[in-house]
């Protein structure tokens, strides 16, 4: 059921998009949405668990949020918010789309 609430949401969120003249869209993108959706997918999940699972994934999400944001501001001599927030989120997207399909296959082997 979770993965057709996605793919719906995706879906609409692109028609809505094309609907927006291209001058005045925004840099985001429908997949821009994932992390969100993934937390509380995650969440669903994992909430009957004895273990702490969902804590144990936002911990990591925010440790390796601070080690990017140090990387990114060393390596570049500067943080400029625009290009770092996009980047940041993009690596969100991934991470919390592998911890989802982790979670998705714990679940599966129970």
């Amino acid at each position: 059921m979770q993965i057709i609430i996605l793919i719906a949401v995706l879906f609409i969120l692109r028609v809505f998009r094309n609907l927006i003249p291209k001058a005045q869209r925004p840099r985001l993108r429908p997949i821009d949405c994932l992390p969100l959706l993934s937390l509380w997918f995650i969440w669903q999940l994992s909430h009957t668990w004895a273990d702490p699972w969902f804590a144990a994934i936002v911990f990591i999400w925010m440790v390796i949020s601070i080690i990017l944001t140090l990387w990114w501001g060393f390596s570049k001599g500067e943080l400029l918010w625009n290009k770092f927030l996009l980047f940041y989120w993009r690596m969100t997207d991934i991470l919390l789309l592998l911890a989802y399909l982790v979670t998705l296959i714990r679940v599966l082997i129970r």
